[in-house]
């Protein structure tokens, strides 16, 4: 690949503290795919596939740019399931910030490797009462041009209680140590929850997981298999077991270990290359 590939990092965050000079995920996928390490000032100009991680400063500009060039880049961030303790899997995406291709068909190997035996992990819709809204971030409100999230948050309540009178739960997301511990998506979850409402977070996929219906209002993964019209939140749409098994499998082939970055075996994913 040579210098043709180059990574951006996230304006913000001090790697320093953590005896790091420079994003040690980005630099762990730089290693597998032969690129260089940069900055948006220095690629700005220029036509080679970013690699962006997070969405501040620079990062935020590169995808605004590269959506409007149709330059391509690849997105590193958080992995869709398998970080219950550590943040062991890194989700990457190519020209979006969530994997929205169609569902190809894939083995179960790394859905086992990731989560274990799929009948030992899948969960049964069941029901609720409670509406659980999960609000975007203000930089993902900001990258898609939505205003703020509390002006979001507002306007999805409003929109809720013209379509039913269920009780609504805001679930404002959690510092990392406490999403672990004491305040997990999970136990938010299965706290008499009917369905999940958000824009693009993961938690949309946390919730198919959980047996919890979802509905998503931004590109996100869980799009594929899940509701996208609020106005069906009494009756949203429930993916079979058959359709979960397929999209947990999927997505099982769209997030890595650094290890995997670092080896190349994520850049061969990416790729359709057989491994």
């Amino acid at each position: 690949m040579g210098n043709k590939v180059a990574a951006i990092e996230s304006v913000g965050f001090n790697w320093a503290d953590k005896g790091h000079d420079y994003d040690p995920y980005l630099r762990s996928f730089l290693q597998g795919v032969g690129g260089e390490e940069s900055t948006w000032e220095e690629q700005e100009d220029t036509n080679t596939t970013l690699v962006i991680r997070g969405l501040g400063g620079g990062s935020q500009k590169a995808i605004k740019k590269c959506w409007e060039t149709g330059r391509p880049f690849y997105a590193v961030d958080t992995g869709y399931f398998g970080n219950a303790k550590h943040k062991t899997w890194h989700r990457i995406t190519y020209n979006a910030l969530q994997n929205m291709q169609d569902i190809i068909d894939r083995d179960d190997t790394r859905l086992k490797i990731q989560l274990g035996e799929w009948k030992e992990v899948y969960k049964p819709f069941t029901k609720g009462k409670k509406i659980l809204i999960c609000p975007p971030s203000d930089k993902v409100m900001n990258l898609f041009n939505q205003g703020t999230a509390e002006r979001w948050t507002k306007n999805i309540i409003e929109e809720i209680k013209k379509i039913t009178d269920r009780p609504i739960e805001i679930r404002m997301k959690p510092i990392r140590s406490e999403r672990v511990t004491n305040k997990t998506i999970q136990q938010a979850l299965a706290d008499d929850v009917h369905c999940l409402v958000t824009y693009n977070s993961i938690a949309a996929t946390e919730a198919l997981m959980e047996g919890k219906p979802a509905i998503t209002l931004g590109p996100n993964a869980a799009q594929l298999i899940c509701e996208t019209d609020l106005n069906n939140i009494e009756n949203p749409r429930i993916p079979t077991e058959d359709e979960m098994y397929s999209f947990i499998k999927h997505l099982s082939y769209a997030q890595f270990t650094q290890n995997e970055m670092a080896d190349g075996t994520a850049w061969k994913i990416l790729q359709g290359k057989t491994i």
